[in-house]
């Protein structure tokens, strides 16, 4: 496996790209990848209140209601009538893990911030917590990469054990350097699990040295527009935005404006690093 690019602008190219990549090739809707794009605008800008990107997301889901997943939906709309939150679970779907990525470029180097910013980012739409901690896993291990770093498992489980995530999460986390392909979840099931979601895009992260082909295998295999962008987005900063099929990128839509949002956000590695 080949070093990974010692440029910050690079990897933070490639995680954002990655995530648009991946929703690319499994032909997601336009809803998760605005929802995220929105999230990285407002920490571009160095926003961080939870309320005014809360206020966002539901501009975008009232002008286009059906581009989103109906969790989401569901979570937005109560957003939009209660001015808060849905208190209750509205499901286990995996869309925070890939739209919270945009988290870990702009705090790669303060894992508390990490850690504290995703799971509140995540369960404006999704409370249930293993939705909320898979989403900190996949962005703990982002953001490693984006610092350069190739390990990853032990920050992620230190993690979650110190924050006493569901076990069923720090046990994902534990197979993931001993797993087999033929023994990881479903592919089919990575939308309707975060947890399953998670696992596969670490155990790729892990152990996938082609991010092409570790994309495309996820694409065909029916890994859904989240699992697939997730996937995208770590294999993209573990690699930098050279890993990334040029066709592919070519395609993707706002591909300019994901690369003018990482270029914003890139100076925090620098400095992290």
């Amino acid at each position: 496996m080949r070093k990974p690019p010692f440029t910050p602008t690079s990897r933070a190219r490639g995680a954002l790209l990655g995530a648009a990549t991946g929703w690319a090739l499994t032909g997601a809707a336009r809803g998760e990848p605005a929802l995220t794009r929105a999230l990285a605008e407002e920490l571009a800008e160095g926003k961080t209140d939870l309320r005014q990107l809360a206020l966002r997301w539901v501009e975008l889901y009232l002008a286009e209601p059906e581009s989103v997943s109906p969790e989401t939906a569901a979570a937005l709309d109560h957003l939009a009538r209660h001015h808060a939150p849905p208190e209750a679970p509205v499901g286990q779907g995996s869309e925070p893990i890939a739209r919270c990525l945009p988290v870990a470029l702009a705090a790669a180097g303060s894992p508390r911030t990490l850690v504290s910013a995703t799971y509140h980012i995540a369960a404006l739409t999704h409370p249930e917590p293993r939705v909320a901690w898979a989403a900190v896993a996949v962005n703990l291990a982002a953001g490693r990469f984006l610092l350069g770093k190739r390990d990853f498992v032990a920050d992620v489980i230190e993690a979650l054990r110190a924050n006493a995530a569901p076990e069923v999460l720090v046990e994902a986390a534990r197979r993931v350097p001993v797993e087999r392909r033929d023994a990881i979840p479903a592919l089919s099931a990575m939308a309707g699990d975060a947890v399953a979601c998670a696992e596969v895009a670490l155990w790729l992260a892990y152990h996938e040295p082609v991010a092409e082909r570790g994309l495309r295998w996820l694409a065909a295999g029916g890994g859904g527009g989240a699992g697939a962008a997730a996937a995208g987005g770590l294999l993209g900063a573990r690699d930098g935005v050279e890993c990334l099929p040029s066709p592919a990128i070519a395609g993707t839509a706002d591909a300019d404006i994901w690369c003018r949002l990482a270029d914003r956000l890139a100076p925090a590695l620098a400095t992290a690093g």
